[in-house]
């Protein structure tokens, strides 16, 4: 009886990752002279990059704004810091992990210049970012909802640890109290940072 694959495995989406960072350093190529580095800014909400480039955290700030969306009476994603606390965690990793985000917010980015959209994912509409990552998650291309997924994960991962999102989930909170870890990727960290 053979074994059927679920997904790519770690190895598997590490070799998805290098071929993000390809596809993704051939779109960059192709796009150097498109102009950005004034709207990337606009996009950061005062929040200042530790590892990602602005282009990078503004691409990730638009893709977590476009996943979580507004939801009454809960936080927005730039209340909750949500972009920041992923660049954070992404500076005590490094390595891999590091390169592989990189190479996928970069994808994220420019990939719509590409199909049918015509404009960088950062420069579209609230309903063309939905639209470009419901095909993200629907492609036939496994590098492609590896990126999706990977993206979406961290988001969702990141937004809903904040403790304002927590009662949303029918969540409680921790019956232990909280102690601040000087590494971690809270709030309260951040703050400490800056």
């Amino acid at each position: 009886m053979t074994r059927q694959a679920t997904g790519p495995s770690r190895r598997g989406f590490l070799m998805l990752g290098g071929a993000a960072a390809a596809s993704a350093a051939i779109m960059g190529l192709a796009c150097i002279a498109a102009p950005g580095g004034e709207h990337y800014g606009a996009l950061l909400n005062g929040e200042v990059p530790q590892v990602l480039s602005e282009k990078e955290l503004a691409a990730l700030s638009v893709a977590a704004e476009t996943l979580v969306g507004a939801i009454p009476g809960l936080p927005s994603i730039y209340e909750t810091r949500t972009p920041a606390r992923i660049d954070r965690e992404l500076s005590l990793s490094r390595g891999t992990l590091l390169s592989d985000m990189k190479a996928s917010l970069l994808y994220l980015e420019y990939s719509p210049l590409m199909g049918t959209f015509l404009s960088r994912f950062s420069s579209m509409g609230t309903q063309e970012r939905e639209a470009n990552l419901r095909a993200l998650s629907r492609s036939e291309d496994p590098l492609e909802r590896a990126i999706y997924n990977g993206v979406r994960f961290l988001v969702f991962f990141f937004y809903y640890t904040d403790p304002r999102t927590w009662a949303h989930l029918g969540y409680e909170g921790p019956q232990v109290p909280a102690k601040f870890f000087p590494a971690g990727n809270r709030i309260e960290n951040l703050e400490a940072l800056s």
